[in-house]
């Protein structure tokens, strides 16, 4: 699988995983913070960070430890955005 994940401590982080079986999007999302020794969970995370899964969006208030993912899902996670040039 592949993983897309943009935040402001992070930067962008791209990862492509080969995962046995399924696994939760919060596990994954947690080990690599873990892997980049970043002290936060998915939970920081979850209430302000857009999901798109396979081109489509999760929608909103769906728990990242109810998402299962598999070796053919492309995943990215980024934040809401705002802001932009005013007319």
């Amino acid at each position: 699988m592949r993983l897309e994940l943009i935040t402001p401590t992070t930067g962008r982080v791209v990862k492509e995983l080969t995962l046995q079986g399924t696994a939760k999007l919060s596990d994954i999302v947690n080990a690599i913070f873990n892997e980049l020794g970043i002290k936060m969970k998915y939970s920081d995370l979850e209430p302000y960070y857009l999901v798109v899964i396979n081109g489509k969006q999760l929608e909103e208030g769906v728990r990242w430890d109810t998402i299962y993912l598999s070796n053919d899902d492309y995943v990215v996670i980024l934040p809401f955005a705002s802001g932009g040039r005013s007319f």
